[in-house]
């Protein structure tokens, strides 16, 4: 067998492929005389059957089988032959054959790009951390003091103010549809789901009704009122305002093993500093991927990058349909959602090729013994969860993925010039 290998570009790869009529003639027999053995012919037993008979009804069909065999086994050849990464079937063409002859064809590949790219140590980063302030402290410790207030009876039948917390029955109706709810508990001023309705229990005292009609937000979380006007009528059945408890020792114990409000403070202080740092990492992962984008410059193979934008536009309308989120048309238009994805899938593509390109360079890899450590971790006491992960290789294939990216990320952190910087707000660079 002659075959030539010439790349087309940086995604494709051809093979000029020629096989000989001796090669030809010895798989022809071969296949007739495994023909011969199993085929019954009228008046014949299985393997009786005359040698001419059988090449005379079924000589097609063997040519044809061992024409579409060879050319299988020359393109798998090639490829294990020259070590490339098909990403789709062959596309073969120029088949050139007759009789029993010298076949002939050509085999366009598409690859995964080959990547020649050694410059991914030392590159030059700004860590930004934010800086945890007093007032961010007392923040979170004033929050810890509303989830630990006490709900008390409003004295002296006083009008509803903001802060309250109303209990209330409404009913409210949209076209001729009516609904209504007994015992709904709104806390006035958080604005939870419809600030509108908490505005309009300003003012109300026990006992009282109110109607009014507000004009529902077209993205609200019911979709069978969004977009519409709703007429309300809302009796206060209770009102009740919140009793914060001092912070102070007292509340410090309450909180757990700590015996001071000081003791308090430092660990909100700690926690924050730590939630902090994980934010500057996940920024800095963003950062070395667009450094390393930046340098390393390739083409894509078409084939992979219409799955990978066809995955995104799925995931995109799967989101639409969970949020029941209706689009207009046009959104959802074929044609429209690969250009807006396509970028996105690109960026993705290259960005994985490159991490996958390091991760061979530097034999950074995923053991069994770390996945089974991540599901036993993870799923402590779960004899199910555990079994599943531990059988299931789809879900396998894909947390070992999601390891090995993290622990590529990591090596080059650890490789990085990083400088650390204290800012007051983070500003989060978003990969293209």
């Amino acid at each position: 067998m002659q075959l030539e290998c010439e790349h087309k570009d940086n995604c494709q790869v051809e093979f000029k492929v020629v096989i000989s009529e001796g090669k030809i003639a010895a798989r022809y027999e071969k296949e007739l005389n495994a023909v011969l053995a199993r085929v019954e012919l009228p008046g014949f037993r299985a393997g009786k059957a005359p040698k001419h008979m059988v090449a005379s009804r079924f000589n097609q069909k063997i040519q044809q089988e061992i024409v579409q065999k060879l050319i299988s086994e020359a393109c798998a050849e090639g490829i294990k032959q020259h070590d490339i990464q098909p990403v789709a079937l062959p596309v073969v063409d120029n088949i050139q054959y007759k009789d029993r002859e010298e076949l002939s064809f050509t085999a366009l590949i598409e690859v995964k790009p080959r990547i020649e790219f050694e410059d991914y140590r030392n590159i030059p980063l700004i860590k930004q951390v934010v800086e945890v302030k007093d007032e961010d402290v007392e923040a979170q410790l004033q929050q810890l003091q509303e989830e630990h207030a006490t709900l008390m009876d409003v004295e002296d039948n006083r009008p509803a103010m903001k802060g309250d917390v109303a209990i209330v029955d409404f009913e409210y109706q949209v076209d001729d549809v009516k609904q209504s709810k007994e015992n709904s508990l709104v806390e006035i001023g958080r604005d939870t789901a419809l600030p509108e309705f908490e505005e309009n229990l300003i003012g109300l005292r026990v006992g009282e009704n109110k109607t009014f009609t507000l004009a529902i937000p077209e993205n609200f979380i019911n979709p069978d009122i969004a977009g519409k006007d709703a007429t309300f009528t809302v009796k206060m059945r209770e009102l009740k305002q919140k009793q914060l408890p001092a912070i102070d020792d007292e509340f410090a114990k309450d909180m757990g093993e700590y015996e001071t409000i000081d003791e308090v403070k430092e660990a909100i202080r700690k926690g924050l500093e730590a939630i902090n740092e994980e934010r500057a990492q996940e920024v800095l992962k963003g950062k070395i991927i667009m450094d390393l984008l930046s340098r390393c410059v390739f083409s894509l193979p078409k084939t992979l990058v219409k799955k990978e934008t066809a995955i995104l536009c799925e995931e995109f309308i799967y989101y639409l349909k969970a949020q029941n989120i209706c689009p207009p048309e046009d959104v959802l238009n074929e044609e429209s959602l690969h250009q807006r994805f396509q970028p996105k899938a690109e960026t993705k593509l290259k960005s994985l090729l490159i991490l996958e390109h390091i991760a061979l360079r530097e034999n950074i890899t995923v053991s069994d013994e770390e996945y089974k450590k991540w599901i036993f971790t993870n799923f402590r006491g779960d004899a199910g969860k555990i079994r599943e992960y531990l059988n299931d290789e789809e879900k396998k294939d894909l947390k070992t993925h999601e390891m090995l990216i993290e622990k590529i990320l990591n090596f080059l952190i650890d490789n990085a010039d990083i400088k650390v910087e204290m800012v007051s707000q983070l500003v989060e660079e978003e990969v293209a």
